[in-house]
């Protein structure tokens, strides 16, 4: 199995070109790869046009290499799709 950093690096490159997001990390609607204590989390804008096509093939393919991903919507009908790659197990260590 890869690496958590290459699986969030490939997650990252697919949300980029599947949404039309840039991975720059200036930009306020990039998508963007933080760490926090138990792996990393990936996550981007969803463009309000979306093609049903588009969707089931992110969704596809973050079934395949995610740990875990979601859709959140927010009141303004802004949306982010994330996913999370774990890089410690539950005993501490690494997965």
């Amino acid at each position: 199995m890869s690496s958590p950093t290459t699986r969030a690096t490939a997650i990252a490159s697919m949300l980029s070109t599947a949404l039309g997001v840039p991975l720059d990390d200036d930009e306020p609607e990039a998508v963007r790869i933080e760490a926090n204590d138990s792996g990393l989390r990936i996550s981007a804008p969803v463009p309000a046009a979306l093609s049903e096509a588009v969707r089931l093939d992110v969704l596809a393919f973050l079934m395949q290499t995610a740990d875990r991903f979601g859709h959140s919507v927010q009141h303004s009908g802004t949306s982010v799709i994330w996913a999370e790659i774990e890089t410690v197990d539950a005993g501490g260590g690494a997965p």
